[in-house]
């Protein structure tokens, strides 16, 4: 059957089924089954798992009890595909007689909530599409209404009834520490509260309706699933542990997930809360989420080639990232697939980049499948489990969160929140970190994995269920705090109480009722708070603004009147020190006009002075001039007589040269007639 076909068909044969699950919360389902190897009943035994966390909480090891045998049908079932035609023939038959209360009671609800090494060797196996192994009685069939009159109890708790859970004076005791507090009982029982789950399942087929290729890409994925879940019946079948796991009603799931969670919401609730199966949880969380999208992972292989900004970052918190578990040992191949889907992310979403709490959320992812499903099913947690809207710049997601939680908080616990109120305390101190990573940021991985089964079938809207269960468990410790132990205690020791006990986790979460119009409700009254503290922001803002532009001008006009005031003390002292020099200036000028007249008086006697002075310098002048003119005439004599000697001198030793240049050639001719 196809989805299209299995849409039509849950419109018209299960409306009035879906409708009536929704109403009937706190009722029972069971219907009756026909074996016809073992007259007619069919029986379940307890499985117990037991939980050995080491000392580095590296290495989480499951030991199984063995189930009771199951019919002989089972025992001799070598292949899925038998076994799926007889879980479909035990679904829709009912002619037989009622299902044992007392057979259905010993359901264990801690079912292993590990990866087991056959787990681990499973997942790294890439499912791949093949109608060749996909099994072909394998078909979607849906699963009929069982009729009130045969409901008997199906959704008790296992090892307890549902008077052990209500308790006969109603109400149960919370030990913590030295304190103990008594609280109504849960009336929940197991597989009853279901509302997130029909929730989530709406928001999904809304999605396929209007997505034409999610609905291909869905049927591509029930075929993967499908062959993958026969590889691993048969390797449970070949190593004996086969009767660990109720393979019939996974098998049924994987058939045909909406009509089993519409027809039979609260045996699908029951049996995610009893916890994956490790072996299947892989693909079931990729069945829930609706992850399959071969694009997206082709997508995340050109996307490891490319090389992102937040490389660096990325690299430096992977060693703080579940550092005491082995697979994400340093260097190891945790770490390198770690690496490559957070890294593959940062360059999907650029607008959300890289955060540190990305790592926790994919850490749990690849423990239990291959780094591209695991990519693809942490796009779809980011788009469409919106835990995008946690890490983006506003961080709009986890506020709303944190104000729902304090809400609900404030609702089941009263007294409790009162406390935190008066301490101080606000849930953004503490909570944080659970949304943003699902718990896994503190919480150890066999809780891990049971939040991560309820949350992708039900939605993030669940962590809404651990965060107060943990909180209503630890109230007497919280109550005795102030507020240094306090916020200590919230932030690292919280987890203590429930670290060897995820039954009684999820046992507790689920005893606390949340529906979605609860959290419909918050999110209006967080975003009409958000609106309003936003509009007041903004006037503040503005006031802010006008404020510090009126302080500005006060602060500019102070320091012009500080400038005046230094112009005014400098103008008056150049005006004392103008009025100093018009004094001197005065004086200068009374001494000027006394001098000038002076002058004036010596100006009047003084040419007849000037003109005898004249005349007597001119006289001496004269005298001198004559004096003058006579020594030039003797000296002219004697430079005429002294010039007349220098010819007579000249021309008396040219005649000596003459002579000289005669006797030198007398010598010589004697020198020669001599020689000779």
């Amino acid at each position: 059957m196809t989805a299209s076909k299995a849409t039509s068909e849950i419109s018209s044969d299960g409306d009035e089924n879906y409708s009536a699950a929704r109403e009937s919360v706190d009722q029972d389902v069971s219907y009756e089954v026909q074996d016809s190897s073992t007259n007619g009943k069919f029986s379940r035994h307890k499985a117990q798992n037991s939980i050995h966390s080491q000392e580095s909480d590296s290495t989480i090891k499951s030991s199984h009890s063995s189930l009771g045998r199951r019919s002989s049908h089972r025992k001799s079932s070598g292949n899925v595909n038998a076994l799926v035609q007889d879980a479909i023939q035990r679904r829709t038959s009912l002619k037989g007689p009622p299902i044992n209360e007392a057979d259905l009671n010993e359901v264990s609800l801690d079912s292993d909530v590990t990866s087991t090494p056959s787990a681990a060797g499973g997942r790294r196996r890439r499912m791949t599409v093949s109608n060749r192994d996909a099994p072909s009685g394998m078909r979607q069939v849906p699963l009929p209404t069982p009729p009130k009159d045969i409901i008997n109890g199906l959704n008790v708790l296992p090892h307890e009834s549902e008077d052990t859970l209500s308790s006969e004076s109603g109400h149960q005791q919370a030990n913590q520490g030295h304190e103990t507090i008594t609280r109504p009982a849960r009336s929940q029982t197991i597989g009853s509260n279901y509302d997130l789950l029909l929730a989530r399942l709406e928001v999904q087929n809304n999605e396929i309706t209007s997505d034409p290729k999610r609905e291909e890409y869905e049927e591509q994925q029930i075929e993967e699933i499908r062959g993958s879940f026969e590889r691993v019946y048969n390797e449970a079948v070949s190593k004996g542990e086969e009767e660990d796991i109720d393979w019939e009603f996974w098998s049924t799931v994987i058939s045909d997930f909406n009509t089993v969670a519409k027809t039979h919401p609260k045996e699908l609730s029951k049996n995610i809360q009893q916890g994956i199966p490790p072996a299947l949880r892989g693909m079931i969380w990729q069945l829930f989420s609706k992850s399959k999208d071969p694009e997206l992972e082709e997508q995340y292989m050109r996307l490891l080639k490319e090389d992102s900004v937040y490389e660096k970052a990325i690299l430096r918190d992977l060693p703080r990232t579940f550092p005491k578990h082995d697979y994400f040992e340093t260097d190891g191949p945790g770490q390198q697939a770690l690496f490559n889907v957070v890294k593959a992310y940062s360059l999907y979403d650029t607008d959300v980049g890289y955060c540190q709490g990305l790592a926790f959320i994919v850490g749990p992812l690849l423990l239990n499948m291959p780094e591209e499903e695991a990519f693809c099913v942490l796009v779809r947690l980011m788009k469409h489990y919106n835990l995008r809207g946690n890490f983006t710049p506003q961080m709009e997601a986890i506020n709303q969160r944190l104000y729902q939680f304090e809400g609900l908080l404030k609702e089941h616990i009263p007294h409790l929140h009162r406390h935190l109120e008066a301490q101080g305390i606000r849930a953004s101190m503490y909570a944080t970190q659970w949304f943003m990573t699902l718990f896994a940021y503190k919480v150890p991985f066999n809780l891990v994995y049971r939040i991560y089964d309820i949350v992708l079938a039900e939605g993030t809207e669940a962590l809404f269920r651990f965060s107060l269960a943990l909180m209503e468990r630890n109230q007497a410790t919280i109550l005795s705090l102030d507020f240094d132990g306090l916020l200590h205690f919230l932030k690292n020791e919280l987890m203590d109480t429930y670290k060897e006990d995820s039954r009684g986790f999820v046992r507790d979460a689920y005893g606390i009722k949340i529906t979605p119009k609860k959290l419909d409700r918050l999110a209006k009254q967080y975003s009409s708070e958000a609106a309003r503290a936003s509009g007041e922001a903004e006037v503040l803002d503005t006031l802010r603004k006008q404020n510090k532009q009126l302080k500005d001008s006060v602060k500019r006009l102070e320091n012009s009147v500080n400038q005046l005031n230094t112009e005014h003390i400098t103008v008056a002292n150049r005006l004392i020190e103008s009025k100093l020099e018009m004094a001197r200036l005065n004086d200068e000028n009374d001494a000027l006009h006394q001098q000038s007249n002076e002058l004036k008086r010596a100006l009047d006697t003084l040419p007849a002075e000037v003109e005898a002075r004249v005349k007597e310098e001119m006289e001496i002048l004269c005298t001198k001039n004559a004096a003058l003119v006579e020594r030039n005439s003797a000296l002219e004599e004697q430079l005429s007589y002294m010039e007349s000697m220098i010819i007579d001198i000249k021309m008396k030793f040219a005649e000596s040269e003459n002579e000289r240049d005669t006797l030198r050639r007398k010598l010589g001719d004697m020198k020669r007639l001599m020689g000779a």
